[in-house]
């Protein structure tokens, strides 16, 4: 009978364990001891999101969050802990938010749909969130606003709404190739023109990187579209439109005048793609230099690194990855660059590039003391490389005999601009390849080659936006009411601690704690009281009994 009991007793306990950690993690059966309310959701939280649960937002799927780590190690860590208790709290708000948890550690293929290029990780500290074919990556410790490698305020509800409403949004972002200048672009009313049929890979990857794709006229349009995340200027044949007679004109705005303000005021990114043999271009030429962009007239050819085609002319180059790990080339394509045989990057019927700032890479933008341009190379040739002109008289392309220590094949300028009230810089990209051929089907669509992973990389990067929530959640900018979020009341929750591992001696590594002093002391008061409260009406009993 005692046997029977004890049995029963411990698969009861066994029970009990696994109904009480149920509830506690998906049923938000906790209490929230922290000052700051971390992870309980806030009412101006619950009211932005209020619409996950509209029929309209059902229509498009659940929104999901998925968090790379198990449970056990989420809660454990005191930057991951929070942002998990927040997916949790929308999660049972919300009927049409589904939490998961993947150890991407042990199960990698779990979330692999989700990654930029085929080689590309996701670490265990990484949040996915999707929506229908949209979804966002973002690392945890993006949720708090750090100083001094302390943490100093939690901004998690604030970008976590962000980027909800900009996956739920109704209208999706767009890329836009421009036309009325000659050039090759896709155009969704006609799939079946030459056009549509030459930029069908390009088209694939924009719509995988969940952008819509349309068509604009800058000199009907009058400005570059609003909605646009994406400007695509594919080989062009004849000039931006800029008539030097009416600059003066109240009004009049030139074609390359409304690139420039679009990468000046809207964030933008343009993808150029021009052919080094194109002449009367001056006016997009004259805009690109003043970008930092100059685009040499001379064809490449590499007989040490070149693809073998029928030809036979050495004009199909395999590009050499950037390995200075500070470079914008290796934040794009990193995980390519660091192999020790890297998939192979193609340039075909290319001119070389080069910057065309004076005295640098870097310059102050006219007029304003807080943005730079900055250029970059993105692939280089070999070093064997040369570089041929177009000779009239012999009708033939002649070596022009000039020492290169490897040409620069495609390149990118980031403008930054730093925001004088958050310290946050905005970011704006220009990136071209002198090359009509940069967009082929013939290089995008071959999966041997790196080109379509590479450039979904790239234009995951440069064509990120968000729509920001109500800064009542805290936002960027600590000139607001909740200054950035939930103040820590306690900013040593998160300190650095100086200790010997791997060989290394005195690397900082972050020692976390799981409360701050006050919390800690309530739940010990809370863990003792019982067993002592218990033992104190025991002895009384017991006392009572035996001697009064």
């Amino acid at each position: 009978m005692f046997a029977a009991i004890a049995v029963v007793i411990v698969a009861l306990i066994v029970a009990l364990n696994f109904l009480l950690t149920y509830l506690g993690i998906h049923e938000a059966f906790f209490a929230d001891l922290t000052p700051e309310g971390l992870y309980t959701l806030s009412d101006a939280m619950i009211e932005e999101c209020s619409f996950i649960d509209e029929p309209s937002v059902k229509e498009g799927g659940a929104l999901k969050i998925i968090f790379c780590s198990d449970p056990d190690t989420l809660i454990d860590d005191t930057v991951t802990r929070a942002p998990y208790f927040t997916a949790v709290e929308l999660d049972n708000k919300f009927e049409n938010v589904e939490l998961e948890t993947v150890n991407v550690t042990y199960n990698p293929t779990a979330v692999s749909k989700y990654k930029t290029t085929s080689l590309s990780s996701i670490s265990p500290t990484d949040i996915i969130i999707s929506y229908g074919s949209r979804y966002r990556i973002v690392n945890a410790q993006n949720f708090w606003v750090a100083s001094n490698n302390k943490l100093w305020s939690y901004n998690g509800e604030y970008k976590l709404a962000s980027i909800i409403l900009s996956l739920t949004a109704k209208e999706r972002p767009v890329a836009y190739f421009t036309t009325g200048h000659g050039e090759t672009y896709y155009d969704t009313a006609a799939p079946d023109s030459e056009g549509s049929i030459a930029t069908a890979y390009l088209y694939d990857l924009l719509t995988e990187r969940g952008l819509e794709v349309r068509t604009v006229d800058l000199e009907k349009a009058g400005a570059v579209p609003e909605d646009c995340v994406l400007l695509i200027v594919n080989n062009p044949t004849s000039d931006f439109k800029c008539d030097v007679d009416k600059l003066d004109e109240y009004g009049y705005v030139s074609e390359t005048e409304m690139l420039d303000r679009y990468l000046v005021t809207s964030q933008g990114a343009i993808m150029v793609a021009k052919d080094y043999e194109a002449t009367g271009l001056d006016n997009l030429t004259a805009f690109l230099r003043e970008w930092g962009m100059s685009f040499g007239e001379s064809l490449v050819k590499d007989t040490s690194s070149y693809v073998p085609t029928e030809s036979g002319d050495y004009t199909t180059l395999v590009g050499e990855y950037d390995k200075d790990e500070d470079s914008y080339g290796y934040a794009i394509y990193g995980d390519f660059a660091a192999l020790e045989s890297s998939p192979e990057m193609i340039f075909s019927n290319t001119g070389y590039m080069d910057c065309s700032f004076a005295g640098g890479w870097s310059t102050p933008e006219p007029g304003t003391y807080s943005a730079s341009r900055n250029y970059a190379p993105f692939f280089y040739s070999s070093k064997e490389a040369k570089a041929y002109a177009k000779n009239e008289l012999v009708g033939d392309y002649v070596d022009l005999e000039r020492e290169y220590e490897g040409m620069h094949l495609s390149a990118v300028t980031t403008r930054m601009e730093i925001d004088s009230y958050t310290a946050e810089y905005k970011y704006s990209y220009l990136f071209c390849q002198n090359s009509k051929d940069a967009f082929s089907n013939e290089t995008l669509g071959n999966a041997s080659y790196a080109n379509y992973d590479v450039f979904s990389a790239l234009v995951d990067n440069m064509a990120r936006i968000d729509e920001y929530a109500s800064s009542m959640l805290g936002g960027t900018s600590f000139n607001i009411d909740n200054l950035g979020g939930k103040q820590l009341i306690y900013p040593e929750m998160s300190e650095t601690a100086v200790f010997e591992y791997d060989d290394k001696v005195g690397a900082e590594v972050l020692k976390h704690h799981a409360f701050g002093a006050g919390t800690a002391i309530t739940y010990a008061v809370i863990i003792l009281a019982l067993p002592v409260i218990a033992a104190i009406v025991g002895m009384i009993v017991v006392i009572k009994r035996r001697f009064l």
